[in-house]
């Protein structure tokens, strides 16, 4: 089971940090987004935002597409709260907590997710209750991630979350929506030092689901080795394998 409050608190102590190491993310954001706006052929007056983070995709949604009411959701609180004052959102459109859990306030035009979904614990009974809260011809756009991100940790032992395959996610959408648009790609970032894999883990939050490695100058030397072992050089890679999906509520 993912333990949500472990992902709560390592995203929390990230606030701060998040904005500045999330190249990936941000790209991710901006990508979805022009996938977006190719299917969204109606002004969407009600918005869901799953997982918003500090705000990247939410500033695009305020900006760009200015729906009349916007509410935007995140596991952390303060996370909410920052992407509310940022864009603008009242904070009684704030939907703090863990969607699979809490209520959805009526129905909506579209619902977006930025790199969130790969946190479900019940992917497939989520799934079911964003579509009870999707209007009729409603999109629903979000990415996520595929079974090869951040395959160069495994070998070390992380507790690395169940990545679904496109094919098991395109399963559990079929029989809810019609699939405009599916898209995977992977992304790769290089680090001087194998340090600083785990640096940015850590300021983007994305460490959250742990390791059980108790990492010392040896276990660093090991990750080090393991590497150079692989054939990487003097450069450390770190893959991204994020997947995009674009789907209509049938009306």
């Amino acid at each position: 089971m993912i333990d949500k409050a472990e992902i709560k608190h390592r995203f929390r102590r990230s606030i701060e940090s998040y904005e500045e190491n999330a190249s990936v993310q941000r790209k991710i954001a901006d990508y979805l987004f022009g996938l977006l706006v190719r299917f969204l052929d109606y002004p969407p007056q009600r918005v869901l935002e799953i997982g918003c983070g500090t705000g990247l995709f939410t500033s695009c949604l305020r900006e760009r597409i200015q729906p009349s009411v916007l509410y935007v959701n995140d596991l952390v609180e303060e996370m909410c709260l920052k992407t509310a004052g940022r864009c603008g959102i009242p904070l009684t459109h704030c939907l703090a907590g863990d969607i699979e859990e809490r209520e959805i306030p009526g129905s909506f035009d579209l619902m977006v997710s930025s790199s969130t979904f790969q946190w479900f614990s019940r992917p497939d009974e989520t799934l079911k209750k964003l579509a009870a809260h999707l209007s009729p011809g409603g999109l629903l756009a979000f990415s996520t991630f595929g079974p090869r991100n951040m395959a160069e940790l495994r070998p070390f032992a992380f507790n690395g979350l169940q990545y679904h395959s496109g094919r098991e996610l395109t399963a559990c959408l079929a029989s809810r929506f019609e699939i405009l648009c599916f898209e995977e790609q992977c992304e790769q970032l290089y680090f001087a030092e194998a340090v600083d894999v785990l640096r940015h883990l850590k300021k983007t939050g994305v460490n959250a689901t742990g390791s059980s490695v108790f990492w010392t100058k040896a276990t660093l030397q090991q990750f080090a080795c393991r590497y150079e072992k692989d054939g990487s050089g003097d450069r450390f890679p770190l893959t991204y394998h994020p997947m995009y999906f674009v789907c209509r509520k049938p009306v």
